[in-house]
């Protein structure tokens, strides 16, 4: 427009061209030239926001479609339990089956408690010298080294530093003068696991309980050998062999005090340290040993008869290693753990008490009718929508906004023919009247598993027909969903949900067309203002020139009445 401070006067003159004009005349010609184009830019805004709704749409659909075709959910099973001796897991993919489990042991960890001590500093290598000694778990040792002056607590350190399969911890137990108590526990479970230590080289810890008891003797001067020749009798200890000669004739004192000196000895020359004594009361050889593990008696050819008068019960084995025993279907199982994986592949059996248990692993039926319903209610919800955006009323006029586009109206037809179009061929037995076995062909679609279409396009779901489908030939039921849901993937995101589907490319033709029709009338709207700044220009001139013929006739109006009044 015209600037004010030039134009200020315009329509004085004439009193007809003025802004009221120009107004009117740019009015019109922006509803003849402008309007349509931004009539235009609402449709397309209008189609642009429904596409997006009807692509997330769409997105959700598929999502659906994709997590029953990749066969994740006919892989899902469930486990139930009828008993509380065993828990189970199954891993995805795991044959059904059914089994029974039960457990008569459970498998342990070997466990000792020591005798009571003072404190935790209480010191357990009174000698001068460093004192090595070898812990092991089964067959394999660890060497464990305690210093001069070495306490309680340093030893249970040194166990737990060695990473020797063993766990050690001291308890305060409150119970008289002597109440700290070291407690070792074998990490692992099963009767392979026992802990085995040689501790006679250091203060007694006592661990071992057991007193080792002889044949009854008369009293202490009864000769232990009477067999004519020298015999050896020995300790084995975890592996290392203490022995010593028993001559012939040797009387029951003499061989308390050669134990008592050390004269069992390995084949190193290092002696196995005791305290033996004879018992006057029970006239029994007893003694104990500092050590706990693998420990056998050899005394053939002696009269002590150790193995067979001995209670080898330990009071401070609080818990001795076994392993688990059980039966699967009536087959009887030994395992080192509670925790059995090796059974059936996949499945994880954690045994928790003795007792019997069923366990039947089912698929994941209701898993998958839950996922069917699902895409089921958003199709139909799809297919709403689609029909809403290409329908046309006849009698009112009103028309979706994608009437008549090919991208919306050969969705349904190529999604129907996707659900509809997969058969499967499979051959069944079958007997005729005369009880003759023949083979048949078997048709396996759609409708076996349960789907169905309306008239209207909408589609439905028997949950009961697809869960006998699936009970029948749960193979062939997972493949057909497989094959045609995974149709039904690729051409939705051929169709809708890819970067270069059908509906993706109008969605940018839409924007497209849009960005062309808003350049187009910000230029028509440039164009007109252009055109009626010159106009409000021209009219200004036009009004400037009448103003002046209206003064110059004015004047020469009051010059002839002057020369009227003159005359009369």
């Amino acid at each position: 427009m015209a600037d004010l401070g030039t134009l200020s006067s315009l329509g004085i003159g004439s009193g007809v061209l003025n802004y009221d004009v120009i107004d009117k005349l740019k009015n019109a010609d922006t509803d003849v030239m402008v309007k349509p184009m931004e009539d235009k830019v609402d449709l397309l805004k209008k189609k642009e926001s429904a596409l997006s709704q009807f692509i997330t749409i769409g997105a959700t659909v598929k999502g659906d479609i994709s997590d029953i075709a990749d066969g994740t959910l006919f892989a899902k099973v469930t486990t139930n339990v009828v008993g509380s001796s065993v828990e189970v897991s199954a891993n995805d993919g795991v044959k059904p089956q059914e089994f029974s489990i039960n457990v008569t042991q459970l498998a342990q960890n070997d466990i000792y408690e020591s005798n009571g001590f003072a404190s935790m500093d209480s010191i357990i290598n009174t000698s001068s010298n460093p004192i090595t000694l070898n812990l092991g778990v089964g067959d394999v040792f660890t060497s464990i080294t305690l210093q001069a002056g070495a306490t309680l607590n340093d030893l249970k350190d040194a166990i737990n530093n060695a990473n020797a399969g063993v766990t050690a911890s001291i308890i305060d137990t409150g119970i008289g003068d002597n109440p700290y108590k070291l407690v070792i526990k074998a990490n692992e479970t099963g009767a392979d696991n026992v802990i085995k230590l040689d501790y006679s080289q250091i203060e007694d810890l006592g661990f071992n309980q057991t007193t080792y008891k002889s044949a009854t003797f008369t009293s202490d001067t009864d000769v232990i050998n009477n067999s004519g020749s020298t015999q050896t009798f020995s300790i084995d200890i975890n592996g290392t062999t203490y022995s010593m000669d028993v001559t012939n004739g040797m009387s029951v004192s003499d061989f308390v005090n050669a134990l008592n000196n050390g004269e069992l000895k390995d084949s190193e020359g290092n002696s196995l340290k005791m305290n033996a004594s004879f018992n006057t009361n029970t006239g029994q050889i007893e003694f104990n040993l500092n050590a706990i593990g693998d420990i056998t008696i050899n005394d053939s050819n002696l009269l002590t008869n150790f193995n067979d008068n001995t209670d080898f019960t330990n009071a401070n084995r609080l818990q001795t290693a076994q392993n688990s025993k059980f039966t699967y279907n009536g087959v009887e199982v030994e395992r080192s753990s509670n925790t059995i994986e090796d059974l059936i592949t996949g499945v994880t059996i954690n045994l928790k008490s003795t007792g019997e248990s069923s366990v039947k692993i089912e698929s994941g039926v209701d898993d998958i009718v839950e996922a069917i319903k699902k895409f089921v209610a958003d199709y139909n919800s799809m297919v709403s929508n689609i029909q809403s955006l290409t329908a046309y009323n006849k009698d009112t006029g009103d028309v979706g906004l994608f009437q008549g586009d090919s991208d919306f109206t050969m969705l349904e037809s190529i999604f129907s023919g996707d659900l509809f179009g997969t058969t499967y061929t499979y051959k069944t037995d079958a007997y005729d009247r005369n009880g003759n076995l023949y083979t048949q062909n078997q048709f396996f679609n759609a409708t076996t598993v349960g789907f169905d279409m309306d008239r209207n396009g909408m589609i439905s779901f028997d949950e009961t027909k697809f869960k006998e489908a699936f009970e029948q030939n749960p193979d062939i039921t997972q493949n057909w969903f497989e094959t045609t849901f995974t149709k039904l993937n690729n051409d939705f995101e051929r169709t809708i949900t890819g970067d270069k589907s059908n509906l993706s490319l109008l969605d940018q033709n839409i924007k497209d067309e849009e960005k062309r029709y808003e350049d187009r009338i910000d230029a028509m709207k440039k164009f007109l203002d252009t055109k009626y700044e010159i106009m409000a220009k021209q009219f200004a001139a036009y009004d400037e020139m009448i103003n002046k013929f209206n003064a110059m006739s004015n004047s020469l109006l009051m010059v002839i009445n002057q020369e009227i009044n003159n005359t009369n």
